[in-house]
């Protein structure tokens, strides 16, 4: 077993010598792909994190050293976000830009375990009491279309690396109009009603990891956050891979996230 292993190792390193793969970001030749997510090292290095402090429902970074974890601001306070926090692993620019557009459109689907191994090394504290893994779901159209749902992809290995059950506890009603662009209100309105429970049984009582690939406004998740909620779910955390960076919020008085607000 081990001299196959071997064998296998070395002919990849042969082969990745002789052909090596492009950076997903600049285009120069890459041997060695290993836990860079198809990024040369120059581009990895490049990938910025997602602020801390920040807001627990948005992301935003706050203006205050000293805050709790489930800080929100003002404007999520007034949305009443159903999930009960927001877990992004980088702002939503180069290079991790084209990571996603690689995963979702070029279906480079070996991103996905790449993109679950960092997220789940990055927050492994706040998803030590999560039970139940679900991803943001595709209309069967579009995953048709697309040959996978990149949610999915990404969240199957996060289950796996966190040895919890993975679930498809969402299903999508409708194929919604596509979401870049829109204002964050017609965001809402395009995804009113869109998801249903598709095993509440399964959901119920739980503590569920709501995933995606990227947030914007937050529309998708606390849509798809809000379904679970109906359908029982004891608290919903969102994680994402990335989060779009928007402007930071003035800090005002402020309360705690209680579960899923």
């Amino acid at each position: 077993m081990n001299v196959t292993k071997n064998l296998r190792r070395r002919f990849w390193e042969v082969a990745d010598f002789f052909f090596p793969n492009p950076c997903l970001a600049c285009g120069e030749p890459i041997s060695d792909n290993s836990g860079r997510m198809g990024l040369c090292r120059s581009c990895h290095s490049k990938l910025a994190p997602s602020p801390s402090p920040a807001c627990a429902g948005c992301g935003r970074a706050l203006q205050a050293a000293l805050l709790p974890k489930d800080y929100v601001c003002g404007e999520c306070r007034r949305e009443d976000r159903a999930y009960g926090r927001l877990l992004a692993a980088w702002n939503y620019q180069k290079p991790i830009d084209e990571i996603l557009r690689a995963l979702k459109y070029r279906r480079l689907d070996y991103l996905g375990p790449l993109l679950a191994a960092a997220l789940t090394e990055r927050f492994h504290r706040e998803l030590s009491e999560v039970e139940l893994v679900v991803p943001v779901p595709l209309h069967w159209r579009r995953r048709l279309q697309r040959g996978y749902n990149q949610a999915e992809v990404i969240a199957r290995p996060v289950a796996k690396q966190l040895s919890i059950p993975l679930c498809q506890a969402l299903a999508r009603r409708k194929a919604t109009s596509p979401q870049t662009g829109l204002p964050r209100a017609e965001r809402k309105k395009n995804l009113a009603g869109v998801f249903r429970p598709a095993k509440p049984a399964t959901i119920d009582g739980r503590r569920v990891l709501l995933v995606d690939d990227v947030f914007t406004t937050g529309a998708t998740l606390g849509a798809a956050a809000a379904a679970l909620r109906e359908s029982g779910a004891q608290v919903v955390y969102a994680l994402t891979v990335a989060r779009t960076p928007r402007e930071e919020p003035s800090l005002d008085p402020g309360s705690k996230l209680d579960g899923c607000s």
